[in-house]
C-alpha cells in the first residue's frame, strides 16, 4: 500500500476511536442537561433536589440541571426507566423491588439499569393526629379517614405494609391518596382524621402545621417495629428526640429508611463521577440549606442502598476509602 493512501486510513481510524470515546466511553464533550425528580414541596427531598442541582449547574463542567416535585418513588422510577428524568430520589424498598421485578413492579421487567448515587439520611414514618383525637394508637385507626400518601407513591406502600402488620386494611379505614402538602393541609382543615407520612426530621411541612394547630403523634412500639425490621429489613427502628417540634415533649418512636439518589446506566460514568464528587466538594453548601442535610454522611452513603451503584460512584467511593 503506498504511504500517500496509509496516512488518510490513519487519520479515519483515529477519528472513529476518537468519536467512540467521546459519545459511548468516559468522556462528555456536549453540554448535558439533567432532570431530577425529586417528591412533594412539603417534605426535605425537593429542596435537596434543588441544592444538588445549583450544585451541578454551577460546579460540573458541561452540565446544567433542574429539579422538579413529583409523586415520589413509584412514579420516579417509571419516569428514569423511560428517560423522562436522569436522577431520581427514591425510597430504598421501591428501587429494590423495581431492580427486581418484585411487589409492585412484579408484573413489569426487572430493572436492572437502575444504580445508586448514595444513600441519604434517615427519612422517618410519621403518623400525626390532632391533640384532641381520640386515636391513641395504630389500632384505633380502624374506621377513621386517613391520609396515606399520593397514589402509588413510595409512602403510601410503607403505610400500607404497616397497617397490614396491626391487621388493617384499606377496607378498614377511608383512605386518602395524598401527598404530605395535602395531608398537612387537610389536618389543618380537619378534612381527614389521620396523616401517615414519611419525611426527614424535622420536616417543614410538620413545622408549619404545629404553628396553627396542636397535635399528637402516634407511636410504632418496640416489638411492633422489631417484627417489622425482621420482615422488612430496609425499614429501621428510630427514636426522634423531645423537642423537634413546637409541643413536642416526648420522644416519638418511628420506623425509618435511608433514601436513595439515583440513576441509570444510561448516564455517563464521568458524568457521575463529577457529580457524586461535586456534591462531596461542596457539602457545605448542602448543609446550610436545612438541618436535616447535616446527617447525610460519606462513610454512610455507599451503604444502605438497595440497588448497584453506579461505575461513576463506585470509583469515587473508592478514592475516598469508602468502599474497597
Amino acid at each position: 500500500m503506498k504511504r500517500s493512501t496509509i496516512k488518510p486510513i490513519i487519520i479515519l481510524i483515529s477519528l472513529i476511536f476518537l468519536s467512540a470515546i467521546l459519545f459511548n466511553g468516559n468522556l462528555y464533550a456536549k453540554k448535558v442537561r439533567l432532570s431530577i425528580a425529586t417528591a412533594g414541596t412539603a417534605g426535605t427531598w425537593y429542596p435537596l433536589g434543588g441544592a444538588i442541582a445549583n450544585l451541578i449547574t454551577k460546579y460540573v463542567k458541561n452540565a446544567e440541571a433542574t429539579a422538579y416535585p413529583s409523586g415520589a418513588s413509584i412514579e420516579n422510577i417509571r419516569t428514569l426507566r423511560k428517560g423522562q428524568c436522569d436522577i431520581a430520589f427514591l425510597m430504598p424498598d421501591v428501587a429494590y423491588w423495581a431492580y427486581t421485578g418484585t411487589k409492585k413492579f412484579k408484573k413489569e421487567k426487572p430493572f436492572k439499569e437502575l444504580r445508586g448515587l448514595f444513600s441519604l439520611y434517615p427519612i422517618d414514618e410519621m403518623i400525626v393526629v390532632p391533640e384532641d383525637s381520640p386515636i391513641k394508637s395504630i389500632y384505633d385507626i380502624k374506621g377513621k379517614r386517613v391520609g396515606i400518601g399520593a397514589p402509588g407513591s413510595g409512602i403510601e406502600v410503607m403505610n400500607k405494609l404497616i397497617l397490614a402488620e396491626y391487621g388493617i386494611t384499606y377496607k378498614d379505614i377511608s383512605p386518602k391518596f395524598l401527598s404530605i402538602a395535602e395531608s398537612v393541609q387537610a389536618l389543618k382543615d380537619g378534612n381527614i382524621d389521620v396523616a401517615m407520612f414519611a419525611v426527614g426530621t424535622p420536616a417543614p411541612g410538620l413545622m408549619d402545621l404545629v404553628t396553627v394547630r396542636k397535635v399528637r403523634y402516634i407511636d410504632i412500639k418496640d416489638d411492633m417495629a422489631k417484627k417489622i425490621n425482621k420482615k422488612y429489613p430496609y425499614y429501621v427502628p428510630r427514636t426522634i428526640p423531645a423537642g423537634i417540634y413546637k409541643g413536642q415533649d416526648k420522644p416519638i418512636h418511628v420506623l425509618c429508611w435511608l433514601g436513595i439518589i439515583a440513576t441509570t446506566t444510561r448516564l455517563n460514568k464521568d458524568l457521575v463521577y463529577n457529580i457524586v464528587k461535586t456534591f462531596w466538594d461542596h457539602k457545605k453548601e448542602i448543609d446550610k440549606i436545612h438541618v436535616k442535610y447535616k446527617s447525610i454522611k460519606i462513610n454512610t452513603a455507599a451503604k444502605g442502598c438497595s440497588i448497584p451503584l453506579h461505575d461513576g460512584a463506585k470509583r469515587f467511593f473508592k478514592e475516598k476509602g469508602v468502599l474497597k
